[in-house]
């Protein structure tokens, strides 16, 4: 019991001391609704409605990456990183790329040695396309009249229940 114990308590300080005990900061995770025009969205608008949300600020590089994401700027070996799943066969090189429902985007601000290989991930950002819709369908949507039905409901509970 006590070899156990000395085997366990040795094993976590190691982990420790390699840094497995670390973990990014993660600035934002989440699913978002982009309404656009026309019904299509890029990378950008994604980023405008995790804005508009209040999820996150950012800048974009001349380069059409992301500059930096609530002033956490790129500098010579750490910068933003940018990982796409559920895009379906759209390639994504830049935020003016298109997106599709369902995509992830993964964003993560990695610190890179002198031979370009990641050393450590400091934050990282998950959105999640929920949705797209047009500006018509956004206003015909009763997402938004639930919303504030449901909230008026819960005040009248609240404010009617007996003390």
């Amino acid at each position: 019991m006590k070899l156990t114990h000395i085997i366990t308590t040795v094993f976590i300080a190691l982990l420790l001391f390699a840094g497995a005990g670390t973990a990014a900061e993660s600035l934002y995770e989440g699913s978002i609704t982009v309404i656009t025009a026309d019904g299509t969205a890029t990378v950008e608008d994604v980023y405008k409605a995790v804005a508009d949300a209040k999820g996150f600020t950012y800048s974009i590089s001349p380069w059409g990456t992301i500059a930096d994401i609530n002033g956490i700027a790129n500098t010579e070996t750490e910068f933003w990183m940018t990982d796409y799943e559920n895009n379906g066969e759209t390639p994504v090189y830049s935020v003016a790329d298109p997106v599709i429902e369902g995509a992830v985007i993964s964003l993560h601000y990695d610190v890179f040695d002198e031979n370009w290989q990641p050393l450590e991930t400091k934050y990282t950002a998950k959105i999640t396309v929920a949705d797209i819709m047009t500006e018509e369908e956004a206003a015909a949507s009763p997402i938004p009249a639930l919303g504030i039905i449901a909230g008026l409901a819960a005040a009248a509970l609240f404010l009617g229940r007996k003390a």
